[in-house]
Order: structure tokens, then sequence, then C-alpha cells
């Protein structure tokens, strides 16, 4: 049988018929996986929880147990709810969980270190908590912590939160509905798990009463714990609860937004295949850049050569002001050529011709590049060695000594991923991550007073360093006690004796 398709003429029912496939819905309109119940009710626990974290830790002190409250409150919160919708974590999610507690209790025990470090703890807390849920929700691009890490924070801080910033609106309004219409299963069950907190509450707050009033100590744990929950209704605790709100819908945008996904919003298949469409770097243009670079790098350090021999007593010791130059001059800026060096590393992974561990004469070329970068690491830390000689130990250069290790791991990671194919990326993380936390759990601002101390016993410094001790001592009173028993065994002078009194009643 033919058909005549001239306008005008009959066409079989089929293909007249207009065939419109159901449009899937929008992002943003999904529907929510699971209980409309759950979401709401995760919603309204949200509020409290980021009330805490607002008026305790994001405007409150410095120290103290909130942030190791609020770790664990949060962290149980994202995996029951993560549990309740049947989601996977990856393997890493005990692992940063594990760090943002580390430091969670730090934090708690010590506070934030003064200076550069208070900067780097706040930001770093912050972030590995986003990178939990992203791991407890299975959000990582990759599965796991490789070369897409950035792209992962990046989802994590602005995609993910931003997003959804409207959906614990939505997850109340969905709970309201599915309660109103009887789409709970059990109403009763709901009514009964209520009581049961309220009376769980009542009995709680009885037996630590009778408790308190039993023991000291116990009473000054249950004030500690339970203080930071008391509501003060004045303006203050009502600039606490508006601020809180925006707060509550960013942390639950950055949780809901993961659980309502069933896969990352940038896999690491699309990334690679999105990369791909990019231009790819000709091998004589990535080859000239290499090689100029490394040919500047060459001839700094046969400049450098002469006063890095002098720096080590060779041929002739440097005095203390030209060793105290040589040591100061150009640490950071070493540090600035090493993350460039990464960064051109980075560029010929992403957008090379050929992978960067491709036998051949630009591998060697690469190998000598590294090179130079574990050059310029034993020069810094060689300048940063002789300024802790002559100075001491300040937590400023314990931070650099802390940035010089990091980069010099990178470096020696770098060097063997030309020539062995292991996880580099993952390693360098996971291995920066750990000792950060050892940082945060260091008392850097005792090591710094203890080795003061030393060196004024010992004669290296000729005096004492009040500011030094001040910038260490200020808030720490448990400091400025264990710094007075230690002077008065030595010899003071008067005017010493003078400043430590005047300080001391800052510090207390």
């Amino acid at each position: 049988m033919e058909y005549n398709y001239k306008e005008g003429a009959a066409r079989p029912l089929y293909s007249s018929a207009p065939q419109n496939l159901p449009a899937e819905a929008s992002a943003p309109f999904r529907p929510l996986p699971g209980s409309p119940f759950l979401w709401g009710a995760a919603a309204v626990l949200s509020y409290p929880l980021a009330w805490y974290y607002t008026r305790n830790v994001l405007l409150g002190v410095m120290r103290g147990a909130a942030y190791t409250i609020f770790a664990v409150l949060f962290m149980l919160g994202v995996a029951l709810f993560s549990r309740a919708l049947g989601r996977k974590g990856s393997r890493e999610t005990w692992f940063w969980g594990a760090c943002w507690l580390a430091q969670s209790v730090a934090l708690g025990v010590y506070g934030l270190y003064p200076d550069v470090l208070q900067l780097w703890q706040m930001l770093v807390w912050h972030l590995t908590a986003v990178y939990f849920v992203l791991c407890r929700t299975g959000m990582q691009a990759a599965g796991k912590a490789n070369t897409l890490v950035a792209v992962d924070g990046l989802v994590g801080v602005f995609v993910l939160p931003w997003t959804g910033i409207f959906l614990r609106l939505r997850s109340l309004w969905a709970g309201a509905k599915a309660c109103l219409k009887g789409r709970v299963r059990s109403r009763r069950r709901v009514g009964e798990v209520l009581v049961g907190v309220v009376l769980a509450l009542v009995l709680v707050w009885y037996a630590a009463t009778q408790l308190s009033a039993a023991d000291a100590a116990f009473a000054r744990l249950v004030e500690g714990l339970l203080h930071p929950l008391r509501w003060q209704w004045n303006e203050v605790e009502l600039m606490y609860f508006v601020c809180s709100i925006p707060v509550g819908m960013w942390l639950f945008g950055l949780v809901g937004g993961g659980l309502c996904r069933k896969e990352p919003p940038l896999t690491e298949d699309l990334f690679y295949r999105a990369l791909g469409q990019l231009p790819r770097l000709p091998h004589i243009t990535a080859n000239l850049a290499v090689g100029a670079l490394c040919a500047v790098y060459a001839l700094f350090f046969g400049v450098q050569c002469a006063e890095f021999a002098a720096a080590l007593g060779t041929p002739s010791p440097l005095e203390a002001v030209e060793a105290s130059k040589f040591a100061v001059e150009g640490f950071w800026e070493l540090c600035r050529v090493l993350v460039l060096d990464f960064a051109v590393l980075a560029a010929l992974h992403f957008l090379g011709p050929d992978p960067v561990d491709r036998p051949g004469r630009r591998r060697i070329l690469l190998t000598v590049f590294c090179a130079f970068g574990l050059g310029f690491v034993g020069l810094a830390a060689a300048k940063l060695g002789v300024y802790i000689r002559l100075w001491g130990l300040t937590p400023r250069r314990v931070i650099s000594a802390w940035c010089l290790a990091v980069l010099g791991l990178a470096a020696v990671l770098a060097l063997l991923r030309l020539w062995r194919k292991i996880p580099a990326v993952r390693i360098w993380v996971l291995a920066a991550m750990v000792s950060f936390c050892v940082l945060c759990a260091v008392d850097v601002e005792k090591l710094c007073v203890n080795d003061h101390l030393d060196r004024v016993q010992a004669g290296t410094a000729a005096s004492f360093d009040w500011d030094l001790l001040n910038q260490c001592i200020y808030g720490r009173p448990e400091l400025s006690q264990d710094l007075a028993a230690r002077m008065t065994t030595m010899d003071l002078t008067s005017e010493d004796k003078a400043n430590l009194a005047y300080y001391r009643r800052i510090w207390e």
C-alpha cells in the first residue's frame, strides 16, 4: 500500500497524530525523593541547628565546645537523613568526618590561633564540612578526592546550596501538605514520637538536675553543655535568630540539594568530555614554555649558589645581619614560584596534547622542571631554617614551615607521577588535610613561648620579646600562669618584672 504525502492528502493515523513525549521536570521542580514528611521533619530540625551554628560558631566566641557540638549534631543529621533516603556515601566519608571532628576539638581546646592561621582555620573547617557532605551524599565528581577536588569544592560551596536555597521552604510545604491530606503513614505514630521526645526531655532534665547536685564536676559539665542553648529574648538573640534563617537555608540547600540529585552536577566523565572540546596546547608551545622556565630557573640557581653556600658556612660564614637578610628575602616569592610550577603542570595535564607521563623528550624536560621545583623547596627551607635559628619560633614561622612542607610533598609527588602511575593529587590532598589537623592539634602558642624562654635562658635572645609573648598568651590565662611560674626561676631585671606584672593584668 502506497501513501500519497502531497498537501491535503490523507495520512495514516500514526503519522498524523502528534507524538509528544512527556517532558522531564526541571531540576528545581523535580519531585522530592522519599517521604514528604521526612523532608518536612528535616527542614524543621534544621532551624535550631542553624540557630546554634549562627549564635555559637559563626558569631560566637573563639573557643569552646560549640564547634564540636555542632560538628557532631550536623554529621549525625546528615548521616540519618542520607540513610533514611537510602543514599550510600563514598568510602572517604569517615576520613573527612574524622578530620572535621579533629579540627573542631582543636578549636574547642586552643581556640583560633592569631594572625594568618586564624583565617585558614575557619576556611578549612568550613570546607572540610562541605566536603564531608559531598562524600556522604555521593556528590563527588569522581567518587573520591582526585584532580577534580577543586571542582567538588566549587559545587559544594556554590552550586548545591544556591540552587537549592529555597529547598527548605519547599520541604516544609510538602511536609505540611502530606500531614493535612493524610499522606503520612500514621498520624498516631507522629503524636507518639512527639510525646516521647517531651517525656525524654523532662526525665533527662530531672536526672541531670539531681546528679548536678550530687557532683560538682558533673554540674560544671552540664552547665557548659547547656549554656549555649539558653534563650534570653533581647535584641541580640533576635539578631541571631534572623541571621540563622538564611544560614539554615544555605545549609539545607547543601545537604538537601545533594540528596535530591541522583548524580553530581558535574561528573568526571562529563568534565573530561567537555574538556576534550577545548583546543589543545601544541607540542612546541608547551615545550617552549617549560624550557624557558627551566632556563630562568637555572640562571637563578647559578646566581644564588654563592649565597646558599655562604649561608651554610662555606667558604666564610655570614654575619648575623647578612644571614637575616638572606633568610628574609625571597621566601614567599619562592613559594609563589612553586605554585606557578604546579599551575603549569595542571595546564599540561588538562590541556596538553599528550599525557604528561608519556615517554619521550617532553617527559625528560618535565623531570628537569620538577627537579627545579625541589630545588626551590630546598632553598626556601634553608632560608626559613636560618631565620628560625637566628630569631626563634613564632606562630607565623610555624605556619610557614607547614606551608613549605605541603608544597615540598607536592613537588615530590609531581616528580614521581611522571615515572609511576600513582594517584598523586589524591595522596597530596589526604596528606595535606591530615597534616593540617595535626597543626591545629598542636599548641603552637605554647611551643613558641617555651622556645623563646629557652633562647633567653641560653643567651641566644638578648631580651624578652613582649610583643611575641603578648601575641601568644593573650586570651590564654593558663599560659600566663605557666610563664610566670617559669620566669620566677630566671634572673629578671626590674624592667622585666614590671613588664611581667603589666602584661599579666592584661592576660588574666
